[in-house]
Formats: C-alpha cells, sequence, structure tokens
C-alpha cells in the first residue's frame, strides 16, 4: 500500500512538472498562429519561422556563444575554489562555502539590479561581458558544490601516495585527482550551461539591444505577442536543455548532474 502510495505520489509530480512543458511543445507546433491547446493541426512551420529570422537567429547563437562562455569560466573557477575549500580547515571551509553558495539563496531579479548598478556607477556599459559575468555568478556555485561532493569518494591517501613519489602538486591534481572528480565537473560544466541558457533575470537587467540573449528575446516578445511563434521560441531552450542533460546522461550519467553519485576509489 505504501509502495503503491509513493509511487502515486511519484507520478503526480512528474505529471505536474512535465504538462506544462508538453503543452508548450504542443502549441509551438500548431497550425493555427494563435495559441490554442490541443492543436488544431501539426506543423513546424513555426520553428522554420525562427530560424529564419535573423533576430530570432542572432539571440539563440548569442545566448549559445554566453553559454558556452559561462561554462568554461564557472568550471575553471569552481573546481578552484573546491580544491581551496578541500584544503583549508573546517571552520574556514564551511565559512567560505556559505559565501561562494550565497548566490544561489538570492533572488536572480536583486542580483540582476544590483549588478546593473554598479556596472552603472563604473561607467561599464552592457555588452557580452556584463551578461557572461552575471551569469557567471550564479553558475559558479553549482559547479562548486558538485565537484565538493565528488572529493566525498577520494581516497586521499592516493594523492599522497603521488607526492611521496615525487609529483609536483600540478601533476598529482592531473593525474590522480581530475580523473577520479571527471564526472563531476563535466555534470557542473553542463549544468552551468544550462542556467545560462535558462536565465531571463540577470541577462534582462544586463543586456541591452544590440546584446539580446533568446531568453530575453522570448521575454520581450510575449509581453507584445502571444502566438505559436513564441511558442516555437521557448521550444527550442526547452530542446537545448534537453539536449544538455542527454549529453551528460550519455558521458557520465543523470546522477552526477544532481551530485547524487559518488565514485569510490574502488569503483
Amino acid at each position: 500500500m505504501t509502495d503503491r502510495l509513493l509511487r502515486m505520489y511519484v507520478a503526480f509530480i512528474a505529471i505536474l512538472m512535465i504538462a506544462p512543458i508538453a503543452i508548450v511543445v504542443g502549441t509551438s507546433l500548431n497550425t493555427a498562429a494563435y495559441l490554442s491547446f490541443p492543436p488544431a493541426g501539426f506543423s513546424v512551420k513555426w520553428y522554420g519561422q525562427v530560424l529564419a529570422d535573423s533576430t530570432w537567429r542572432d539571440s539563440l547563437w548569442l545566448s549559445l556563444q554566453i553559454g558556452a562562455a559561462v561554462s568554461v569560466l564557472s568550471t575553471a573557477l569552481g573546481v578552484v575554489a573546491a580544491l581551496g575549500l578541500r584544503s583549508a580547515n573546517n571552520a574556514i571551509s564551511s565559512a567560505l562555502q556559505t559565501f561562494f553558495l550565497s548566490p544561489l539563496m538570492l533572488p536572480t531579479v536583486l542580483i540582476g539590479l544590483a549588478l546593473m548598478q554598479f556596472y552603472q556607477s563604473l561607467g561599464i556599459k552592457a555588452s557580452i561581458m556584463t551578461v557572461t559575468l552575471g551569469q557567471l555568478l550564479i553558475a559558479c556555485p553549482y559547479v562548486i558544490r558538485l565537484v565538493l561532493a565528488s572529493f566525498v569518494g577520494i581516497d586521499t591517501r592516493l594523492e599522497r601516495a603521488a607526492s611521496i613519489l615525487g609529483a609536483d602538486s600540478f601533476r598529482v591534481f592531473r593525474y590522480v585527482t581530475f580523473p577520479l572528480i571527471r564526472h563531476a565537473v563535466l555534470a557542473g560544466m553542463l549544468f552551468s550551461f544550462i542556467v545560462s541558457l535558462d536565465d531571463v533575470n540577470i541577462a534582462l537587467f544586463l543586456s541591452d539591444t544590440h546584446t539580446t540573449p533568446l531568453p530575453v528575446q522570448l521575454f520581450s516578445y510575449i509581453e507584445q505577442n502571444a502566438d505559436s511563434l513564441g511558442a516555437a521560441a521557448a521550444s527550442l531552450l526547452i530542446m537545448l536543455a534537453c539536449i544538455a542533460v542527454l549529453i551528460c546522461d550519455r558521458l557520465v550519467g543523470i546522477e552526477w548532474l544532481f551530485g547524487a553519485k559518488q565514485h569510490s576509489i574502488n569503483e
């Protein structure tokens, strides 16, 4: 009885999560120009219009560029920060972890507004750089958290043995530590890309008419229009996120994306 109730509860939560996405995708395939579900007919013409329009196409390309930059930078900084937190004593490490993860506790609207005022006070104009640095604040904590979790399954005796045998710190990291945490690093990189791709609030404050990522372009569009074209653009974002999750699942396993799996030294 308990197992049946648990399965029903899980199925109910899954439906609540998947149904809105399915409706958006279904609406994007509608033959009618106006939003309606179920669709009057099925067509992919709205996707063709999105990709044919230079405004949408440029916004999509810009989002991919920013997402790639955020994923690379957040991974590099997150791994270095995690290594430093690991070597620090418990009191300092705990305080620094709270500091590094604090952006996740704040509304992204507040972060975007604060960064906009900060950049304006320094005379820095909105650009790809401002959006990238802003999204870096909310992407880097995920990498730190995943990499720190991966350290749980590492036997530190391996690293000490490598040092005793004459390996310097860089060689120890390259040949011993990194192979053991590579799954978490890759998962953090892909998750950072998804976070960047999904961000609207920070990009909205830090972009301008010449720097408009796809989520901001979509937000501006649906303020004035409610049609299947907007649903097609939203579906493209959903598809990109799903592709990133699928890549993570194929390469390292979906469990690593949520820090639910740790590799022990015996695996």
